[in-house]
């Protein structure tokens, strides 16, 4: 549960790119995870996690599809990479998210409430490789239970056409 909501998700953007400032990353491109270098931190670790991405900015697409076992789901989540607040509905749950730069990596703050209506924080840290082929995303979970870090490496997949 906690795995796919960090999956989905993740202060005010006071950043801001300078002609010194290397330019920020473009997310955009379909993502395959990794198995092998991704970190559940013993949850269940998906079969398959394919996003497509579509990075426009500061406006930030995401279309996941995560297969664990025989149940397969999708989810389509929106985010502004200035720091304006965006709602979604993140397993079937609201969520409100404030995504911002800092430096070359994304930040996404997002609070939402747990099946128990207890609050639940998800902060993301987007970051990519240098030749742009490798996606990290780290996660730091907060709930009531505790606190837990996971990462979902993904690499970008060749569009044939």
């Amino acid at each position: 549960m906690i795995a796919g909501i960090a999956l989905l998700t993740l202060p005010f953007c006071g950043y801001s790119q300078t002609p010194s400032t290397p330019p920020r990353p473009d997310f955009s491109g379909r993502w395959r995870m990794v198995k092998d270098k991704s970190d559940f931190r013993g949850f269940a670790v998906p079969d398959l996690v394919v996003q497509v991405v579509e990075h426009h900015d500061p406006t930030l697409n995401v279309h996941t599809v995560e297969t664990i076992g025989a149940k397969t789901t999708t989810a389509d989540v929106s985010y502004f990479t200035d720091g304006s607040i965006t709602n979604n509905v993140i397993n079937g749950r609201n969520a409100e998210s404030k995504a911002f730069w800092d430096g070359p990596a994304l930040m996404i703050r997002t609070n939402e409430k747990d099946s128990k209506g207890e609050d639940v924080v998800i902060e993301d840290r987007w970051e990519l490789s240098d030749d742009k082929q490798t996606l990290t995303r780290t996660s730091h979970i907060t709930t009531p239970k505790g606190q837990v870090d996971m990462k979902l490496v993904s690499t970008k997949e060749k569009i044939e056409g």
